[in-house]
């Protein structure tokens, strides 16, 4: 019992001065490039400003949704280019009402919504 108790006291002891740890880790290369745009400066195009405005989506959905649950396509992307690289990224709503394919451009400082269009 008194085991019990001082694993118990221990372990609160452990969690007040540790606490809770923000901590993550992208192994695969979509959630890198995602990851990596998303933590950079992200300016975007006139032109994809206007599309978002005319959809009707805001910032909280391409931090919540455009940048967390989109699939990187590296076939179609200049990932190799000069000064900043090019990705074609596309998305789907979980309900498939949504499908969008868009174009960043990441780049040593910052990076940007070049492009999104419909699908």
């Amino acid at each position: 019992m008194k085991y019990l108790m001082g694993v118990g006291i221990g372990m609160v002891f452990v969690a007040m001065a540790f606490g809770p740890r923000a901590f993550s880790c992208n192994y695969f290369p979509n959630a890198r490039v995602l990851d990596e745009a998303f933590s950079k400066r992200l300016s975007i195009s006139p032109e994809a400003q206007a599309f978002l405005k005319t959809e009707n989506l805001d910032s909280t959905f391409l931090k919540k949704e455009l940048f967390k649950r989109s699939k990187v396509d590296f076939d179609h992307s200049k990932k190799d280019q000069v000064p900043c690289r090019e990705y074609l990224v596309n998305y789907k709503s979980k309900d498939n009402s949504k499908n969008y394919d868009f174009v960043l451009e990441i780049c040593k400082e910052d990076s940007k919504l070049v492009s999104i269009q419909k699908k």
